[in-house]
């Protein structure tokens, strides 16, 4: 009985190298050996194949699973040959969680996709070139746009004019009369426009309704501001210089001759220099003067004066020529003082 039950095992061996792979053949011959250790013989075959059998069949299924997905390797799965030894000795759970490849292609492809987003980025650079392209041609035509007209480039030449003529300090009230305007606008508190006439034909009547000391008190207030508004005056002008007054005036008369009005009046300063006389302004003040054109208006004087002058010979002008050469050397040596500067008419003569 017992060498029929170890040829009966034989049989199984051979069974198991022919269809099984090595881990099926060591199980068994694990089994074998546990067999043989028992020590004790069995009675009959069933006993053998019961204690052997499911072991075998358990390997068999493991293994057919296995060989299942150890015959994918074919589609290249990404892996490289240098993987650790220690999972290919992992539990076959293990090598069904690890055999799927697709799944890390698909993963891959995605990782893959947002680098074929780099076109819209072109696309917006072209849109940047198109954008800049669009603004360097549109440059001429601002150009065409912000050309001035004659009225626009008046005007900002008067500004100009007005920024050189300066702005002398705000007068206080000097007369009687605007004082009590003033004090009148104070204690109504209404704004400059709104009212005002009611307010000025209400200080009138209360003007000429005044008692002797009440017309002593606002002239005394008005002298008063005159004196103040005298002082102002003297340190405004010499806070400037001699050159930035005569300029002004220069811009004053300008701005007369552009504007047609007469709120543009000269600055008053004795650091000036007085204009170059010719003979005719010299004949004029002395005929002016004499007293010849008592109660005549000043444009019928200056039409007589003139024609005299039209009348005059050769020697009788030339006393005020001589005199008028004697006013151009006063004339430069004050400029050069003052000015810091050369005469016109000098450096006419040295071109």
């Amino acid at each position: 009985m017992i060498l029929q039950e170890y040829r009966a095992l034989a049989r199984l061996s051979r069974l198991g190298s022919q269809c099984l792979d090595t881990r099926v053949a060591a199980s068994l011959a694990f089994n074998l050996a546990r067999v043989s250790s028992l020590g004790r013989p069995f009675t009959t075959s069933s006993e053998l194949t019961s204690t052997l059998i499911p072991t075998v069949d358990t390997s068999i299924r493991h293994r057919a699973y296995a060989t299942k997905a150890v015959s994918r390797p074919k589609a290249h799965t990404g892996r490289t040959t240098s993987a650790p030894r220690k999972k290919a000795a992992a539990t076959t759970n293990e090598a069904t969680t690890s055999a799927p490849a697709k799944p890390a292609k698909k993963s891959a492809a995605k990782k893959a996709k947002p680098k074929s987003k780099s076109k819209p980025r072109t696309k917006a650079k072209s849109t940047k070139a198109r954008k800049k392209s669009k603004k360097a041609k549109a440059a001429p035509t601002k150009k065409k746009r912000n050309a001035q007209t004659p009225e626009q480039k008046s005007r900002l030449a008067i500004k100009e004019l007005k920024v050189k003529a300066l702005t002398p300090p705000k007068k206080l009230p000097y007369t009687a009369f605007a004082v009590l305007l003033a004090e009148k606008t104070k204690e109504d508190r209404r704004p400059v426009g709104k009212g005002a006439e009611s307010v000025t034909k209400d200080c009138g009547t209360k003007y000429r309704s005044f008692t002797p000391e009440e017309r002593e008190h606002y002239n005394h207030i008005a002298n008063q501001n005159k004196a103040t508004n005298a002082a102002r005056y003297r340190e405004w002008i010499t806070s400037h210089t001699p050159s930035q007054i005569h300029e002004a005036n220069n811009a004053r008369n300008l701005l007369k001759r552009r504007t047609k009005s007469t709120s543009w009046p000269k600055l008053q300063d004795e650091r000036l220099v007085t204009r170059l006389k010719t003979p005719y302004n010299l004949f004029y003040t002395h005929r002016y003067r004499s007293g010849d054109f008592a109660g005549m208006k000043v444009t019928e004087a200056a039409k007589l004066i003139g024609s005299e002058w039209r009348g005059l010979s050769a020697g009788e002008k030339q006393p005020y020529s001589k005199m008028s050469e004697e006013d151009s050397a006063r004339y430069d040596q004050e400029v050069k003082a003052v000015y810091n500067r050369d005469a016109r008419h000098e450096a006419a003569k040295a071109a």
